[in-house]
């Protein structure tokens, strides 16, 4: 069912690229502040946006959905499993098509439960509290498990393997190629330029630009196991835990994916394990007297 607005008017009509604003909301900052202004002038609350007729119709540009598709294909193409970079795909090639095909990740995302939908973020938010950002570290868990399962559904993998049988230079080369300059000129005529860079890329032009000094600012928002790295405080911590909570934080200290944590534990799904994560580093949070960020809300 579409999401309705009042217009100035008095008219009641569908709230254009409405469903695609929950997953705005969970682009990480890094990649927004690429995307220009005015992309950022969107309230980080989502009842708030509601009520800004100048959001609204930020939303309901082309430019909104654009940054989406872009922004998607930038966060998924490292999970895809196909080691190497977009660039020297050609958009004819059906691993670039699919990495632009947002509407199906964002979909999986919602079947997943690893974000709600948008329906449900605007009606349950209040004016009250913002969204907080997702961090790198919080695609990587997500993703992870994620992209790879969602492909499975879709039988990507086997379309992109018959693919790979008949490439040709045009569609797949690491060389650059006249009908692969032309593509990207046609895709991107009119797009709003976005210019996204990976944490490495970002840490290597700092490296560069401060004759060789590292740059490392570690995102504790997720990882309680960072947090926690104490022996005796990890021992006095996990002893407040339930049992359940405590095999988690064990085994998450030991690198244990999301996936096997839910397999082993019985979860359904591996958001839940995630969510639960971060009701843990609420609680260390408690017990720590710190705060660490976990009381942020956010859209996971």
């Amino acid at each position: 069912m579409p999401i309705l607005l009042k217009r100035k008017n008095g008219e009641i009509t569908s709230f254009r690229n409405a469903e695609y604003i929950s997953a705005f909301y969970f682009i990480p900052k890094s990649i927004l502040d690429k995307c220009g202004e005015e992309i950022n002038r969107i309230p980080r609350n989502p009842r708030k946006l509601l009520q800004d007729r100048r959001a609204i119709e930020i939303v309901e540009s082309d430019l909104f959905k654009l940054v989406i598709i872009d922004a998607y294909a930038f966060m998924v193409w490292p999970f895809m499993g196909l080691g190497a970079k977009r660039e020297i795909y050609s958009g004819y090639e059906p691993s670039w098509r699919y990495a632009h095909a947002a509407s199906i990740w964002i979909k999986g995302m919602e079947d997943e439960g690893v974000i709600p939908k948008s329906q449900e973020i605007l009606k349950s938010s209040n004016t009250d509290e913002d969204l907080g950002y997702i961090s790198e570290e919080e695609i990587s868990v997500t993703f992870t498990w994620l992209i790879p399962k969602i492909m499975a559904k879709h039988n990507m993998n086997k379309i992109i393997a018959v693919a790979a049988e008949y490439r040709c230079f045009e569609d797949f080369d690491y060389r650059k190629s006249r009908q692969k300059i032309d593509f990207y000129r046609k895709w991107y005529h009119t797009r709003a330029k976005i210019s996204v860079e990976s944490l490495d890329e970002i840490k290597e032009k700092y490296a560069e630009n401060t004759y060789g000094m590292e740059w490392d600012i570690p995102d504790d928002n997720v990882n309680v196991e960072s947090m926690v790295l104490e022996p005796i405080a990890v021992s006095k911590f996990l002893d407040t835990l339930s049992e359940t909570d405590r095999k988690i934080l064990t085994m998450r200290m030991d690198d244990v994916t999301l996936e096997k944590i839910a397999e082993e534990l019985g979860f359904k799904t591996h958001s839940a394990i995630h969510k639960r994560i971060r009701k843990i580093g609420l609680a260390y949070e408690k017990f720590s007297g710190e705060d660490l960020g976990f009381s942020q809300k956010k859209i996971i």
